[in-house]
Order: C-alpha cells, then structure tokens, then sequence
C-alpha cells in the first residue's frame, strides 16, 4: 500500500481529493470522439496549472509535486488497468467477449484462453504467450484479423475471393501488387489459386521471410511461386577422415538408366 506505513485512515482523504478534482476538470462531462483524444484535452488542461495555482506559501502546483517525487517509492509492478477473463475459443477461431467477436488463429480452435480487457483494447493470450491486440468493439461489432485464417486459406483458394479487400488490408504490402499481377495473368480463378500457394507459403516461413522475397521478384520481374519457394540444401559433404578406414578405398559409381536394361535382359550390370 503506497500511502502511509502503518496507517489505516487514508481512503477518506484520497477520496475527497477525487471528489475535487471532478468539477475542476470533468464538469462539464469531456466530449471527444475517441478517449485518447479526451485524455489528451485533460492532461493538456491539468497541465496549464502547474505554474498558475498556488498554495498558502505561494508554491506552485509543479515545485510541489517535484519536492513530493523525491519520496515516492517505485511500484513493484506495472499497473495495466485491465479486467483479466477467460473465453473458449469457438471452431471458426472466434473469440466472443461482452457481444463483441475477436478473430484469433486458427489454431487455436476449441481452446480456452486468458483474455485481458482494457478500456480500448482487447488482448487475448494464447498458451505460449503469443497475444492477440484487438481493439475493444462495442455489441454486436466485430474485429476479424485473416492473417489467422492463412492455412484454411491456402486449402480453399476460392474462398480468397470472398474475403479478398478484407484479405489484402490485413496482409499490407506488397500483397496487393501481387494480387493484381496474377489476376492480370491468370484471371480470378487461376489467381485465386496461385494466390493461395502464395499464403500457404506465408503460413509455413512467415513474413520476415517471404515479404522481402516478394518485394525482391516484383522489383526484378522474378516469377512469384519460384521466388517464395525454398531453394533444395544440397547434401552435405562428409570429410574423408570421418569415413571409417575400412571404407575410404571402396567407390560407389553412380547410377545410370541405361543400367536397368541390361537388369531386363538379364545381362550383368
């Protein structure tokens, strides 16, 4: 408790002090079209006191509160002013908290997850400790993210189409050019298709992989599959002294398809 040590009887003045910061700053009731912008408008105003009020000796607001920080104590722990509940994910990925429906992956389907509500966001935490930021919606909206939804994408390239504007908003840069170069090719369908490949290989390496490999075959005319398909490791060479001694003389040539015929004909390879 961050008052006084060993005493009991600081609620009535904490409260009181609440009470008369209300009409000085809340009445009338602060109008803004979001709270940031309210907040902004309050701590602008509060701030324009610091130099102008003063107390019986004559002390600013702001000489004040300086002398008072040098003996405040550091909070244990950050204060998140959240109300932590639990939700149980549903089979389409959906999350739904006060009438409200939230998008996480798809994954995560039929699990049950923390979820911590904020006064403008929502968070959901998934049990590896990937978080899930919405922002809050109001009954009946909802916040849908169709990153989460990459691997049903890449298996139904058709329903791409369905979701596409919302799609390309969601996955940024430089998915939008890509749309357009294979539907200028192909036409919806083939592009849909192709468009797929292209998510399902989002799905597998993740954008700080496939992004800039995109971004690399648009700038220089590179076909788009070859570009975000892994290229194959050739097999590693092993050092002749890891070959056992026995070993290292015998050579094994190669195969050659000719060889199967001679197999066929019953002749010695």
């Amino acid at each position: 408790m961050f008052l006084s040590p060993g005493e009991g009887h600081d609620k009535g003045g904490v409260e009181a002090r609440g009470k008369a910061v209300r009409p000085q700053a809340l009445v009338p009731i602060p109008v803004g079209s979001t709270l940031t912008i309210i907040n902004e408008a309050l701590l602008a105003q509060m701030d324009a006191r610091l130099d102008t009020q003063r107390d019986a000796t004559g002390q600013t607001i702001v000489v004040r509160f300086t002398e008072e920080q040098r003996l405040l104590r550091s909070a244990p722990l950050p204060f998140a002013a959240e109300a932590t509940t639990f939700a149980t994910v549903s089979p389409r990925a959906l999350v739904r908290l006060e009438g409200a429906v939230y998008s996480v992956p798809s994954r995560w389907a039929g699990l049950d997850l923390v979820v911590r509500i904020g006064a403008t966001t929502v968070t959901i935490v998934g049990r590896e400790g990937t978080r899930i930021l919405h922002p809050r919606k109001r009954f009946g909206q909802r916040s849908i993210d169709y990153r989460h939804y990459l691997a049903e994408l890449a298996r139904k390239p058709q329903a791409v189409r369905q979701v596409l504007p919302d799609l390309l908003r969601d996955l940024g840069d430089p998915f939008s050019a890509i749309w357009d170069q294979l539907h200028g090719a192909h036409g919806p369908r083939e592009a849909a298709r192709l468009f797929a490949k292209v998510l399902a290989q989002l799905d597998t390496y993740g954008a700080a992989v496939v992004v800039p490999a995109l971004t690399r075959a648009l700038a220089i005319g590179t076909p788009l599959l070859l570009a975000v398909t892994p290229a194959r490791s050739t097999p590693a060479c092993v050092a002749l002294d890891a070959v056992p001694a026995p070993l290292r003389d015998i050579a094994v040539t190669s195969g050659c398809a000719a060889d199967y015929d001679g197999w066929l004909l019953g002749g010695v390879a």
